[in-house]
C-alpha cells in the first residue's frame, strides 16, 4: 500500500467519524475521546497523513539514565541541559530543522501539547504548563529537513503528569531511541513505556548506557535480550556509551556497536528510509485503531446496536402513541380581520370612511342580533376548548408510554423511565399550560401565509379581489360575526384531517371544526360569492387550522416528545447516516489492506519457525 493511498483514507475516515461522534454525544452516547483508537487515530494518524513523510525521534528512557546527554549528541550542541537530580525534566524539548515551522503546523504535529517557543536551556525544567512542550529550530542548520529530535522527561517517574507526557510522545514519535542502562534495563515503568511503543510497532534504537567497556560487552547483549523479551521491541541499531563524565560534558560521546550495521546514532538515524518508517509507524497506529475488539470497528459495532435497539423503539412507539385533537370551532373574526390587515394599505379613503362608519355601527347592532359573540368572548371560548382538548391529548399520551413502558424491551424501558415518572409528567403539564398562554391566536407566520394567499389570488381574479372588499364594506355590520360554519367541508382545500406531528415517534392528528352551525348574519354578501372567492375564505380558514395545528404540535413535541424521546429518535438514525456508512466502508477498506501489508511478514515468520 502506498503512503499516500494510505495518508488520504485516514484523513476520509477521521473526518467521517469526527461528524459520526458528534452525532451521536448529542445523542447522548459518551464520547470516544478516552479511548486508546482515538488517541491512534487523531493524535498520531491525522497530524501525519496529509504531510510528507517527516520523522519524530523521541529520546525516551529513565531517570539519570543520560537521555539529556544522548539528546545533546544526536543535536550536535548543548541544546537540552544536563541535570542530575532526579525528574528534573518536566516538558519535552523539541529541535526542528530549518523552516520545518514554516512547512508544518507544529500544533498537528504535536497534538495534545501545549506549544512554547525556546527561550534558554533552562526551559525544560521550569515552572508552566503541565502539557507544554519547549521547540526550537535548529540553529546549525545541519539537522536533516524531515528529522525532528525530542528529548523527554523521565518515563519512571512518580510524577502522574510525567506519564500523560509520556503517552503523548508515544503517539507523536515515529522512532524511538530506548536508553538503558545496568540498573534500569528491566525496570517494569520502563518496559511499560516501551511495550507501548512496540505494540504500536515504533522503530526503535537501543543504547545501553553508562557501561564498563569492554567488560560489559556480553552483559550488554544479555540486558538488550531481556529487554526484547520484556517489551516485544525489535531494535533497528544498538549501541553501549561507556561511562565518562567528561566526554559528556564535552558532547563527544562513544558509541560501540551491538548489532550489525550500527555506527553512530546520528549517522545512522540519517540514513533510514523515512517512507518506510513513516508507513511502518502508521501501520502499527492504525493497527491499533482498527483493532476489532477494541479500535474503530468495536465502536461502530456498538453504535450499530444503539441505533438497532433505538429503531425498534421508536417503531413501538410510532405503533402505539397516537392522539387525535379535535380542533374546535375557530373565533369568526380571525380571517376577515386578517383580510382587512392586509387591504388596508390598498384601500381608498373613501373605503375606510365607509367601512369606519359602518363597522362602529355594525359592532353596536351585531350585540342584540341572535347568536352574535363579542371577538374577546369567542377568543376565550376557542382558547378555553382547545386548552381542554391538549390536556386530554397529553393525558393519553402518556397512557401510552406508560403501557408501552410496561411491555417494551429493556432498552426502551430505560429511555421511558424518566420520562414517565411523576414529577416529569407534572412538569410536562405546567410546561403546557405556560406554553398555551404564551401562544398567539395569529401568528406572523399564518400573517404572512394570508398575505401570499391574497396576492397570489389578486392576480389570479383582481375583479374578484375588488368585490371581496366591497363585500367586507358593504356587510360590515355582519363582519364580527363572520364564522367557518357558513363553510362545509369540501370548501376547506386541505381537507378535514391534518397530520402535523413533528415526530416520526408519535402521531399526532388534529380534526377541524367544520359544518359548525351558521351564526347571526353569516348568510351575509360572502355566501352569495362567487366560486372562487368562495374557495379562496375556505382556503384561508384552512390556512388558519394548519397553522394553529403546527403550534399546537410544536408545544406537544417540546413539552414531550422533542424534550424526552429526542435522543431514541437520534439513535435510530446513527446506523443510516452518511457518516457512519463512510467511516465503516473506510475502516473496512482499511482493514484489508492492513491485513495485505501483513500477510508477507507472516509467511516469513512462520517459514523461519
Amino acid at each position: 500500500m502506498e503512503y499516500s493511498t494510505w495518508s488520504r483514507r485516514v484523513v476520509d475516515l477521521a473526518a467521517a467519524l469526527s461528524r459520526l461522534e458528534s452525532e451521536a454525544e448529542a445523542a447522548g452516547v459518551p464520547p470516544s475521546a478516552d479511548d486508546a483508537w482515538h488517541a491512534n487515530l487523531y493524535q498520531k494518524l491525522v497530524p501525519q497523513a496529509s504531510d510528507a513523510p517527516y520523522l519524530i525521534v523521541a529520546v525516551a528512557g529513565g531517570a539519570n539514565m543520560g537521555k539529556s546527554t544522548l539528546f545533546n549528541h544526536l543535536v550536535g550542541f548543548p541544546a537540552s541541559r544536563v541535570h542530575h537530580n532526579a525528574a528534573e525534566t518536566k516538558h519535552p524539548v523539541a529541535m526542528l530543522p530549518r523552516g520545518f515551522a514554516d512547512r508544518h503546523d507544529l500544533a498537528r504535529v504535536f497534538p495534545g501539547f501545549t506549544l512554547q517557543p525556546w527561550t534558554s536551556e533552562d526551559d525544560a525544567v521550569a515552572e508552566g504548563v503541565a502539557d507544554g512542550l519547549v521547540y526550537r529550530e535548529d540553529p546549525s542548520g545541519g539537522q536533516p529537513a524531515n528529522l525532528v529530535l525530542l528529548d523527554t522527561p523521565d518515563v519512571d517517574a512518580a510524577l502522574p503528569n510525567n506519564w500523560k507526557l509520556a503517552e503523548a510522545i508515544t503517539h507523536a514519535a515515529d522512532v524511538v531511541v530506548a536508553l538503558l542502562t545496568q540498573q534500569k534495563y528491566n525496570d517494569e515503568k520502563i518496559r511499560r513505556f516501551f511495550r507501548i511503543a512496540a505494540e504500536a510497532d515504533k522503530a526503535v534504537l537501543a543504547v545501553v548506557n553508562m557501561v564498563e567497556w569492554p567488560e560489559d560487552r556480553d552483559h550488554c547483549r544479555g540486558w538488550l535480550d531481556t529487554f526484547r523479551k520484556g517489551t516485544g521491541a525489535s531494535p533497528l541499531h544498538a549501541y553501549a556509551v561507556p561511562r565518562d563524565r567528561v566526554a559528556a560534558r564535552d558532547n563527544r560521546l562513544t558509541f560501540h556497536p551491538l548489532s550489525p550495521r550500527a555506527t553512530d546514532p546520528r549517522a545512522d538515524l540519517a540514513e533510514l528510509q523515512f517512507a518506510d518508517i513513516k508507513i511502518r509507524s502508521l501501520r502499527g497506529a492504525l493497527r491499533q485503531a482498527l483493532d476489532p475488539d477494541e479500535g474503530i470497528p468495536a465502536y461502530l459495532r456498538d453504535l450499530e446496536r444503539k441505533a438497532d435497539e433505538n429503531r425498534q423503539a421508536r417503531a413501538v412507539i410510532h405503533q402505539k402513541v397516537q392522539v387525535k385533537i379535535d380542533l374546535p370551532r375557530p373565533p369568526g373574526h380571525i380571517v376577515g380581520d386578517e383580510i382587512w390587515r392586509w387591504l388596508e394599505p390598498r384601500r381608498t379613503w373613501f373605503d375606510r370612511k365607509v367601512h369606519g362608519a359602518y363597522g362602529a355601527l355594525g359592532r353596536t347592532v351585531a350585540k342584540w342580533l341572535p347568536g352574535a359573540v363579542e371577538p374577546a368572548e369567542d377568543e376565550a371560548r376557542f382558547l378555553a376548548e382547545e386548552k381542554t382538548q391538549l390536556n386530554r391529548a397529553l393525558e393519553t399520551i402518556y397512557n401510552d408510554l406508560e403501557q408501552v413502558h410496561r411491555v417494551g424491551a429493556p432498552a426502551l424501558r430505560r429511555e421511558l423511565q424518566p420520562l414517565i415518572a411523576g414529577d416529569q409528567r407534572r412538569r410536562a403539564f405546567d410546561e403546557l399550560q405556560r406554553r398555551l398562554d404564551a401562544a398567539p391566536l395569529a401568528t406572523e407566520s399564518y400573517r404572512r401565509v394570508i398575505a401570499g394567499r391574497l396576492e397570489s389570488f389578486e392576480g389570479q381574479h383582481p375583479r374578484t379581489m375588488r368585490a371581496i372588499e366591497w363585500g367586507l364594506v358593504a356587510t360590515a355590520i355582519a363582519r364580527p360575526a363572520l364564522t367557518i360554519g357558513m363553510f362545509g367541508a369540501a370548501d376547506i382545500a386541505a381537507g378535514p384531517l391534518f397530520n402535523v406531528g413533528a415526530h416520526s415517534i408519535g402521531q399526532v392528528f388534529f380534526d377541524v371544526a367544520a359544518g359548525s352551525a351558521l351564526t347571526a348574519g353569516g348568510e351575509g354578501a360572502f355566501a352569495r360569492m362567487s366560486g372562487p372567492a368562495r374557495a379562496l375564505i375556505g382556503d384561508l380558514f384552512a390556512a388558519f387550522y394548519r397553522e394553529r395545528a403546527a403550534l399546537l404540535a410544536r408545544v406537544i413535541d417540546d413539552c414531550v416528545v422533542g424534550r424526552h424521546l429526542d435522543r431514541i429518535e437520534r439513535l435510530a438514525d446513527l446506523g443510516a447516516g452518511p457518516d457512519f456508512q463512510a467511516a465503516y466502508k473506510l475502516a473496512a477498506e482499511l482493514s484489508r489492506e492492513l491485513a495485505a501489508f501483513d500477510e508477507p511478514a507472516a509467511l516469513a515468520t512462520a517459514r523461519g519457525g
